[in-house]
């Protein structure tokens, strides 16, 4: 890694990875922007373009996003316009920006690579497909070294979303599994892909991130209430049981979030990746994340990705 003489920007460093790149560069000067208070630069990207003034920066850490399809392209594809557009003035020599597995078609299948054609079928992926887009047209222009990083479904302090709502379910018996049902998922470890940018951003071009351990998402959900101290089997039904109880049900929320129709095709379906070319890029060992998610992995240091941004400069 070479070494940095000027800022790091992180966008949403308030958030699960934001928090564990903060502890990546201890030695650095990091600037936030985000919407927690203590942010340097505390900026709704869905609505404002920053103003950096005269601030230069070496590299930019975009991992401000969602993956939840309310909001996407306002966040993933115009926030990222935003962000690249308050950069022209000074752009960075590095820019790092974070995608996700959803670029991908819910059919693309197992140990899918980089060269996989993406296919977004859900609106976060088709905003996180083409602010790529977007992205690498920008560093091309401005001869800026892009990286893009394609997370699997990401574990650590600070899960959000999807995620959390799935840890709830688990631990509250509310999840409800379609009995057969053993498609497959990708996880990684947030601390891991915080660990790959680091050693990877002066590579640049564009890597799935994975622990390469692909799991049934049903022992992932278990693997959950494991998490809280004891480990749960989910309950199961069949899949024309599950849809009756969809149609009587629908209008309680758990019930529509586990068993309506877009949620259970999307459950049953294996979408894993190949991570190999980042791990192999950055040097590192993976942690086997569903250890870490029930807490078994002895080497794992849980209390990582705990540190909140310190404020240095003005609020823009």
């Amino acid at each position: 890694m070479a070494y940095l003489s000027s800022m790091i920007l992180i966008t949403g460093a308030g958030g699960m990875l934001g928090s564990y790149l903060m502890e990546q560069f201890p030695k650095e000067k990091i600037v936030s922007l985000g919407l927690r208070r203590d942010s340097d630069y505390k900026v709704d990207l869905t609505k404002e373009t920053p103003n950096f003034g005269s601030s230069e920066f070496e590299i930019v850490i975009h991992t401000a996003g969602t993956e939840e399809d309310n909001d996407a392209k306002s966040l993933n594809l115009e926030g990222t316009g935003r962000l690249l557009s308050a950069l022209e003035k000074n752009p960075p020599k590095y820019f790092v920006y974070l995608s996700s597995y959803q670029v991908y078609s819910r059919d693309a299948g197992e140990n899918i690579d980089e060269e996989t054609q993406t296919w977004a079928t859900s609106e976060a992926g088709k905003s996180k497909a083409l602010a790529e887009q977007l992205v690498k047209e920008w560093g091309k222009n401005h001869n800026v070294i892009t990286t893009i990083i394609r997370p699997a479904r990401m574990f650590g302090n600070g899960v959000k979303n999807d995620t959390l709502r799935l840890f709830n379910d688990a631990l509250t018996g509310k999840y409800i599994h379609i009995r057969g049902n053993d498609a497959k998922v990708s996880l990684v470890c947030a601390l891991d892909v915080a660990r790959g940018i680091k050693e990877i951003y002066t590579y640049g071009g564009i890597y799935n991130a994975s622990d390469n351990l692909p799991v049934r998402f049903i022992d992932m959900v278990e693997a959950m209430t494991a998490n809280a101290g004891g480990k749960k089997r989910m309950t199961h039904l069949p899949a024309d049981w599950a849809e009756w109880i969809w149609r009587l049900g629908r209008w309680i929320p758990s019930i529509d979030r586990n068993l309506s129709p877009v949620a259970v095709e999307k459950r049953m379906k294996s979408l894993t990746l190949n991570g190999s070319k980042f791990a192999a890029t950055a040097g590192i060992e993976f942690f086997d994340t569903i250890s870490v998610i029930e807490r078994t992995n002895k080497t794992y240091p849980y209390t990582q990705g705990q540190v909140k941004p310190k404020k240095i400069i003005h609020e823009a």
